[in-house]
């Protein structure tokens, strides 16, 4: 049996097709797993070699570089998770930066 062209989840597809990229799936996996934080600092090889980065991946990655990761197609929820256990989140609330909802 044949589908039609008109599938009603092709565009579904084509849009959520960037969840599976490689930072998603690791940053999905290092909420979970926070082995991950030391080994993206100390052994990004092995990182590279498993999750399939390329090297701008990796080195915005290391670099905790937030707009170049979302350039790269990390997801914005898991970008402020990404950021969270970085200490970025903390080091915005240290210099009083607006939008934290608790600036007192």
């Amino acid at each position: 049996m044949s589908q039609p062209d008109d599938d009603p989840l092709a565009s579904f597809i084509d849009e959520a097709r960037h969840l599976t990229s490689p930072l998603n799936i690791f940053v999905s996996d290092m909420i979970r797993d926070k082995a991950l934080v030391e080994q993206l600092d100390h052994r990004p090889d092995e990182l590279i070699a498993k999750y399939g980065f390329s090297q701008a991946e990796i080195d915005a990655l290391r670099a905790h570089n937030m707009p170049q990761l979302y350039q790269l197609g990390l997801h914005p929820f898991l970008l402020v998770r990404f950021a969270g256990m970085m200490g970025i989140l903390e080091y915005w609330k240290a210099l009083g930066a607006p939008g934290r909802g608790d600036e007192g």
